[in-house]
């Protein structure tokens, strides 16, 4: 009984182990790595957006592996390095990821100063064009113009291009070395916003720039399905007149936050939710925040959306039985296979031990009996030793199952009267020796 009981707190211990390391990774938030651009907008999104998870004690967490631009982003992904990545559209995007938010909608905004007399995007020939660099970017705008040549049947050579940053955009507009500007972000960008304020004050006096249209935007977007056919809507830069006095044709793009698809659906509907969630409080400190939107779940879609946050956009989000049904059932089988084979063990140590009793029972039996027919010394003494046998290795042991009260008395009184006829044979052998002595002495 003492062996099974030891069992059970053995049992019981393990269970309560496994538990609680069992709650503790299951509350333990999971942490998601992810690429972002260094230094920009996209960095300073998640870094807020994980204060504010930190703070509603959610059960995701961000760990920010910087990237050099969007293409390193897309890389770090493609070689499976990071669960999460900030990519551009336009840009190769990694095969083994599918978008789980759009984070903003871009565009390419090319403009010269005022009066420069660009009507459309092929008058940019033999010109010389700046190609702004951004956090961002990297050589993505480079592609992008390149991508634009060839709509337009431009060879290579046709644009002189520099790649330059914005600190150094006035200088070069000063010197007069370059004719337009390229530049890719978003239409309330801080970025765009001081281009334009550049090209208007190199004006004389200061005038608005011209913004130059790529009246082919719907066709590039048709063959380049990471790109979309856009405008730059009148006024969108403020000003007045205003900048610009009609709407521009242009081409756009996204910038994306793609999860692996090694990511548990559950997992990635949880991310969607909890940005969603979240993307107002953390607009206060990242602006980026206020231009997250949800993607299509359109499963024809060129750029799929992952399944877990489409589930969670479509409202087919898992419930928890759903989501843990199999880990319920597996742990169902297993508690079931426990208890049994506990059971199992301790009706077997249980019978073993009745067994055990019914054993003892008839070897005290026995004992009694050969203690009443005994015909020498040698044997009482033999008998009294399986005796103490019996009481030292099995009830002092406790082998057996606890009895009660009658099965007690009964084992008890068989060794007693087993130790009674073992006394009265000893003393009936000690008569029956003096009576044969003293029957010997008259002869003698």
């Amino acid at each position: 009984m003492r062996r099974i009981q030891l069992l059970l707190i053995a049992l019981g211990t393990g269970l309560a182990a496994l538990t609680t390391v069992g709650l503790y990774f299951y509350e333990r938030p999971t942490v998601l790595t992810v690429a972002v651009p260094r230094g920009g907008e996209s960095q300073k999104l998640f870094v807020a957006l994980n204060q504010e998870m930190i703070k509603t004690r959610a059960d995701l967490r961000f760990r920010l592996v910087p990237a050099i631009d969007v293409r390193a982003a897309a890389k770090a992904m493609a070689e499976g390095g990071v669960d999460l990545a900030v990519v551009r559209s336009d840009v190769a995007m990694p095969t083994n990821a599918a978008t789980a938010l759009i984070l903003s909608h871009q565009f390419a905004m090319i403009a010269a100063p005022h009066g420069a007399g660009f009507a459309n995007f092929s008058d940019l020939k033999g010109k010389r064009v700046a190609i702004v660099a951004s956090e961002n970017s990297g050589d993505a705008n480079q592609k992008l113009l390149e991508t634009i040549e060839m709509q337009y049947s431009l060879p290579p050579d046709a644009i002189d291009r520099k790649l330059v940053d914005l600190a150094g955009l006035p200088e070069l507009l000063h010197a007069g070395e370059i004719d337009a500007v390229l530049a890719f972000g978003a239409f309330d960008s801080p970025q765009i916003a001081e281009i334009i304020q550049l090209l208007s004050n190199h004006a004389t006096p200061p005038h608005a720039p011209d913004f130059i249209p790529i009246h082919e935007a719907a066709a590039i977007a048709k063959r380049f399905p990471g790109l979309e056919a856009t405008e730059i809507l009148r006024g969108a830069f403020g000003g007045s007149p205003s900048r610009p006095m009609e709407n521009v044709e242009t081409i756009g793009g996204t910038l994306r936050l793609v999860a692996s698809n090694d990511l548990a659906n559950a997992t990635v509907s949880d991310l969607t939710s909890l940005i969603l969630a979240n993307r107002a409080a953390a607009a206060t400190t990242a602006p980026l925040a206020n231009r997250i939107e949800a993607p299509e779940t359109d499963k024809g879609g060129v750029l799929p959306t992952h399944p877990g946050s489409a589930a969670f956009l479509d409202g087919e989000q898992e419930t928890f039985f759903e989501k843990y049904s199999d880990m319920i059932y597996i742990g169902a089988m297993i508690g079931s296979v426990l208890i049994s084979s506990l059971a199992a063990l301790a009706s077997r140590m249980t019978v073993r031990g009745y067994a055990r009793f019914d054993l003892l029972m008839e070897q005290a039996l026995t004992i009694l009996k050969a203690g009443r027919e005994a015909t020498d010394a040698e044997t009482l003494n033999r008998l009294e030793l399986e005796i103490d046998e019996i009481l030292t290795h099995s009830l002092a042991a406790a082998q057996m199952p606890k009895l009660d009260g009658h099965q007690l008395a009964a084992l008890t009184l068989a060794v007693q009267q087993a130790r009674l006829a073992i006394a009265d044979r000893r003393v009936e052998l000690a008569r029956r020796l003096l009576e044969t002595n003293a029957k010997l002495r008259p002869e003698a």
